[in-house]
């Protein structure tokens, strides 16, 4: 019988029946192509390494189920550790960072008040200079002080038509 008849009549995958062959250093023939031929006696060995597999094997299964739950457990723990004590560690540099920001707005906004106060202050004397500048009495006027008082603007002659036109 060939390989994959065999591993189907055992129920097995063809890996695993050829890892038994190699385990038992069983001699099988191989046909023209190199493919290994299984005898009748050599499917009984198998059988029966089958057979010896599954008494063992829920024994086995039982016993690395049971490492397995307590090496998940273990694991389980320690992972959960490690990843509270990493959450905890991003939780702080957030809220580190968090209150570098908020400091840095707080400065921000105590400048920009600075700014405004120091324009309402300058904003403030402006208004003041103005308001003392509206309350000084004005100069009476004296027509005394105007030193061209005395001439008389002279009124231009009216040319005649004539020159008015050719521009004389």
């Amino acid at each position: 019988m060939s390989t994959a008849a065999v591993a189907k009549s055992l129920g097995v995958s063809r890996r695993t029946l050829m890892r038994w062959v190699e385990q038992l250093n069983l001699e099988l023939s191989k046909n023209e192509l190199g493919h290994y031929q299984f005898s009748d006696a050599d499917i009984e060995k198998l059988k029966q390494i089958q057979e010896n597999t599954d008494s063992v094997l829920p024994q086995q299964k039982e016993q690395q189920s049971r490492k397995a739950i307590v090496m998940t457990k273990t694991v389980d723990e320690d992972k959960m550790v490690e990843l509270t004590n990493r959450i905890e560690q991003v939780e702080q540099s957030l809220q580190r960072k968090a209150d570098d920001v908020v400091s840095y707005q707080l400065l921000q906004h105590r400048k920009e008040m600075e700014e405004l106060t120091r324009t309402i202050s300058k904003l403030e004397k402006r208004i003041e200079e103005l308001e003392q500048t509206e309350k000084k009495p004005e100069l009476a006027y004296n027509p005394a002080l105007v030193f061209d008082q005395g001439q008389t603007s002279k009124k231009p002659r009216r040319k005649g038509l004539i020159s008015s036109i050719l521009g004389f």
